[in-house]
């Protein structure tokens, strides 16, 4: 009698997988559905809550912690409220963390580190951007180098050149191409894993929309 409990609960390890992996698709399909819409606070605030519990139930699973962090990231860029926005980011920060704990040779989590900094310097341009636009630069080739095709490496690229003085580097003529690039790249960018980050193309084309 013995026996045959433990050859059912072997027999039922499968379907306890398959279960829970219906679980996972079921709960990041439902959420990601509200990150496919414009950014909104209190929305978007709460789906980072969701992402942070499937992160839980499952803590062996990167994106869900990524995408809280993003949540909470984009939300941020339009703060007004400077200690606010740096309550969000430290939390978006927590979260970000997990996810480079996880895969911390992954393209797409050194992208989000470098938006997440984009936070921190939109909050206070003047004062913040000395302090973090060298960590934004080596991140963003951090990014780069482990994937060269990745499209959000070089939208974010484009933003801060374009937003940056001539003088510097920067203006519409100096971001253009790199904008163009990353079109690009997000033209041709495919991933199998149904789930991965794909943010990014219409800001892009936004973007250059502004400059043509």
């Amino acid at each position: 009698m013995k026996q045959i409990l433990i050859l059912a609960l072997i027999a039922l390890i499968p379907l306890n997988g398959i279960a829970q992996g219906r679980k996972y698709k079921k709960s990041m399909s439902r959420n990601l559905e509200v990150l496919a819409g414009e950014p909104e606070r209190e929305s978007w605030i709460a789906c980072a809550g969701q992402f942070e519990e499937i992160s839980s139930k499952y803590p062996d699973r990167w994106l869900p912690s990524y995408y809280a962090s993003q949540a909470l990231t984009t939300i941020s860029l339009g703060e007004q409220d400077i200690e606010r926005g740096d309550e969000q980011l430290d939390h978006a920060q927590e979260l970000l963390d997990r996810a480079m704990e996880l895969n911390p040779e992954e393209s797409e989590v050194h992208t989000l580190k470098a938006l997440l900094l984009l936070g921190r310097m939109s909050l206070d341009p003047y004062s913040r951007g000395a302090l973090y636009y060298e960590e934004y630069l080596s991140t963003l080739q951090k990014a780069k180098n482990l994937n060269p095709e990745n499209p959000r490496v070089y939208l974010l690229e484009g933003i801060m050149t374009l937003n940056m003085p001539d003088y510097m580097g920067g203006g519409p003529a100096a971001a253009k191409p790199i904008l163009v690039e990353a079109e690009k790249k997000f033209s041709t960018f495919h991933n199998d894993d149904p789930f991965w980050p794909a943010w990014g193309a219409d800001l892009n084309r936004q973007q250059l929309d502004q400059i043509e």
